[in-house]
């Protein structure tokens, strides 16, 4: 064991000189944990190719470090109060916390000044930014009665009860005036700088399903079902009517405005450009016709127009979803084919036949992990029946890592098995660097009845439905891969 320990620590020690001496040899300074306003070469430090591939190994490296030395109590114990953590995000994010605090300056906000704007409980307020802020560490006489909130580095407490913004904090803000906010509380979120709308995404509705997750999996009659509508959100929120029929509904109006600008948020998580790196958009020939089967307000749609002019493009998804795309990117007739001035694209549902003969490029992002494999057979079939014989499918999805390291029997398809693994000893999937697709798979599971699938779930399930892959793209420093398939 004590071997496995030195070798985490070199390849951290290791990591962290390389990244160093690219710093030094690029002229900048590495962005600073302390400081929410570094400057945009700092920050963009981290998209760089060499950076972002030893910050992976000395993150896994940190995280298998901490697992194998910390009391195995603590480690069960912690993991068991995430939702801590995600309810304290949660009520500051609403509450405006953080845009009260970025207007206070650098020297913080004390928590009475900030009970002052949004009328909270300042000591509920000071309680809840040192939850994510420091850690209590009080040793009772059993270590796993340690306090259950480690330190999580988001704000900083300066002085007593004064908080401010540190990098990570800075993220929760919008970027608005906190004024502006109360006076048209419903357009937060519109052209926010900040990923509040994501966190709000996680915290409300998907925290609240996912407390029923348990319910409904253990629920011998409610998990056979084959109803789809048979979910922890269901149980949650007492409805049977699917996620997007229940944003629909008036008194989630708010939430359903939200999940939008949630969605088009979640693009920035990857590096800018991912879209267009991997398949060659560059390579379709003039007025190649792309169409984005439940393409939502459009934005990954517009990226790729605006770097390849010579396609034309229609997005297709519910009418609430296009008019909320009309708002958030404007008039973009110039790029979208088939619908009139101010319109983005055709109402469509997924489960009925495919109404595009003609396309070169059915493009299905993020929509197969919303349903289960009878649902998403459903779509791929009605696009397999409008398909021509040179028509691709390139699907855009989490692929969930095997942690034990992925199946070599597909290896003779480009892409579908990463070219180099970690170094040992870490886990073959990264480990914590690549825990976003098992966060998203578990919300698909109380959100819907869908989930995150890997290679092997993806190949069968394409063949049933008359798609062979033929490629995948990894982009770099993207946890999003795009799967490239062809008619059968």
């Amino acid at each position: 064991m004590a071997s496995s320990l030195i070798d985490l620590c070199t390849l951290i020690s290791t990591s962290v000189a390389a990244v160093d001496a690219r710093c030094k040899a690029l002229s900048a300074t590495y962005p600073d944990l302390d400081n929410p306003l570094n400057s945009e070469k700092s920050e963009s430090l981290i998209l760089d190719s060499e950076i972002a591939n030893e910050t992976a190994v000395a993150l896994a490296a940190a995280s298998q470090l901490i697992a194998s030395m910390q009391y195995p109590s603590r480690t069960i114990l912690d993991a068991s109060y995430g939702f801590i953590i995600s309810t304290a995000l949660g009520v500051v994010t609403e509450s405006s916390t953080a845009e009260i605090i970025r207007e206070a300056g650098p020297h913080g906000c004390h928590i009475n000044d900030i009970a002052k704007k949004n009328g909270m409980d300042p000591l509920k307020i000071g309680e809840l930014p040192r939850c994510v802020a420091t850690s209590r560490t009080d040793m009772t006489s059993q270590p796993e009665f340690y306090a259950p909130l480690a330190t999580q580095h988001i704000f900083r407490e300066v002085s007593p009860n004064v908080f401010a913004h540190n990098r990570v904090s800075a993220l929760i803000d919008t970027g608005k005036s906190f004024e502006a906010i109360q006076a048209a509380p419903e357009d937060k979120y519109a052209g926010a700088e900040g990923r509040a709308a994501g966190i709000l995404l996680n915290t409300d509705e998907t925290m609240k399903a996912a407390a029923y997750i348990g319910d409904v999996v253990l629920d011998k009659v409610w998990e056979a079902s084959d109803d789809e509508l048979n979910t922890p959100l269901n149980r949650a929120f007492g409805t049977h009517v699917d996620l997007f029929s229940w944003y629909e509904k008036p008194e989630n109006k708010k939430r359903f405005k939200r999940f939008g600008f949630a969605m088009d948020v979640s693009q920035r998580f990857s590096p800018p450009g991912a879209i267009l790196q991997g398949f060659k958009w560059s390579t379709l020939p003039d007025k190649a016709l792309i169409v984005d089967v439940g393409g939502g307000i459009g934005s990954i749609s517009l990226e790729i127009a605006q770097a390849n002019p010579h396609l034309r493009f229609l997005i297709q998804d519910k009418q609430a979803v296009l008019h909320e795309g009309a708002g958030a990117l404007g008039d973009q007739d110039t790029w979208c084919i088939g619908c009139r001035k101010g319109c983005l694209s055709e109402n469509m549902t997924f489960f009925g036949p495919q109404s595009v003969k003609n396309a070169d490029i059915f493009f299905l992002r993020f929509i197969l992990h919303n349903w289960s494999d009878a649902y998403s057979l459903k779509i791929l079939k009605h696009l397999r029946d409008a398909a021509q014989n040179t028509t691709k499918l390139i699907v855009v999805e989490h692929l969930l890592p095997l942690v034990c390291g992925e199946d070599e029997t597909y290896k003779h398809i480009p892409g579908a098995v990463p070219d180099s693994l970690p170094p040992k000893p870490l886990l073959p999937n990264f480990g914590i660097v690549n825990m976003s697709p098992y966060f998203v798979d578990i919300q698909m599971m109380a959100l819907l009845r869908g989930c995150e699938r890997t290679f092997p779930h993806y190949w069968d399930l394409l063949m049933k439905a008359g798609w062979e892959i033929e490629e995948v793209h990894r982009p770099l420093g993207s946890l999003v891969t795009q799967i490239v398939a062809k008619p059968i």
